[in-house]
């Protein structure tokens, strides 16, 4: 099979993107050939049935002009196209899925419904996304086939880091800095964690601002640390690249996630991977997660119990690990994705 798949980024170093190098790896794997169109590009080392082109250019027109010219010489000769997360790029290639027609999907994980995404839906053969939360718009054509978390690259520790054997909690939160991801409630919570006497605890934020509009949210979240007192306890150590956040995870023990984003946060499940314990109010967690790592209500006093409740679980925690093994691992999501492709 050859598949030709069209995406943002080709970049294991990406903060936000680097997730989807590993796919190309283990799509590459299951495919004879694959062809990957991307706006842009790093240095890769990608196996040799893969080529990068990308469509990078200085100018709208010139950008659509490039794009229009690899995909329609690549889609000639592919078997099948898989678009990944953006409608405008499926927009983008509609003249040639209308003209003519191969097995064609879109990856899209997110709760946002736009308009572009409604167009998008009726040209795809398929829809892939990772949970019923990941896509929000009525379709026969939505397949659930997971989040794809590479469980080999987010390993556990071998260690038991219960609070006892260090004397402190490590927590830990990864993702971007933005108001939906609700950082003010954690440092809220750890204020109030403060007042009794619960665990010592150190809290490292890993991620920043992508918009320019989140710039002021993340200078906010450091001006709440600094009022409260704990400058020295929470650390802001901005976006890292998507190969060290395996071994930063390792290094904690209880991942917080306090998301409004509504959707399957792919690091609450990185973080399962790799044993930690978890506390999330992201909805999309609730049917699967058992009870004590789902938070009801977001809110500082409860999280700040939930954290004294899971201080001294043992970790590597395995039944989350579990979890992730049995419905989020890449290699069996990849092997959905490319048997419904084939037909």
């Amino acid at each position: 099979m050859k598949l030709l798949i069209v995406t943002q980024s080709v970049d294991r170093e990406d903060p936000n993107l680097g997730a989807f190098y590993y796919w190309f790896e283990e799509l590459a794997r299951q495919c004879e050939q694959v062809v990957i169109l991307a706006s842009r590009a790093s240095p890769h080392t990608l196996p040799g049935n893969v080529e990068v082109h990308t469509f990078g250019a200085t100018t709208r027109l010139g950008r659509i002009w490039k794009f229009w010219e690899v995909f329609s010489r690549e889609y000639a000769g592919c078997d099948a196209v898989l678009f990944h997360q953006i409608p405008e790029f499926v927009l983008a290639a509609a003249p040639f899925l209308i003209a003519r027609r191969r097995p064609s999907a879109l990856w899209y994980a997110h709760k946002s419904v736009t308009p572009a995404l409604k167009m998008a839906e009726r040209l795809v053969t398929y829809i892939f996304t990772s949970s019923a939360e990941g896509f929000r718009l009525p379709s026969k054509k939505v397949l659930w086939v997971g989040q794809a978390i590479n469980m080999e690259f987010f390993s556990p520790g071998t260690e038991d880091k219960g609070k006892k054997s260090r004397g402190g909690i490590r927590l830990i939160t990864v993702g971007r800095i933005a108001p939906v991801k609700n950082y003010e409630l954690i440092i809220d919570a750890l204020v109030a964690l403060g007042r009794t006497k619960g665990p010592q605890w150190t809290l490292d934020v890993v991620g920043g601002p992508i918009m320019p509009r989140d710039v002021e949210y993340a200078a906010a979240l450091k001006r709440r640390a600094e009022e409260a007192g704990l400058t020295d306890r929470i650390h802001f150590l901005g976006s890292r690249a998507y190969s060290e956040i395996p071994s930063l995870l390792r290094e904690h023990d209880i991942f917080l996630n306090m998301s409004q984003t509504g959707s399957l946060d792919k690091a609450v499940l990185e973080a399962m991977s790799c044993g930690l314990s978890v506390i999330t109010a992201n909805e999309a967690y609730r049917a699967f997660l058992p009870q004590q790592y789902f938070l009801e209500k977001a809110e500082p006093a409860l999280l700040a119990e939930r954290i004294r409740m899971l201080a001294d679980e043992t970790r590597p925690n395995a039944a989350l690990r579990q979890i992730v093994q049995s419905h989020h691992d890449m290699r069996h999501t990849m092997e959905k994705m490319i048997s419904v492709l084939k037909g």
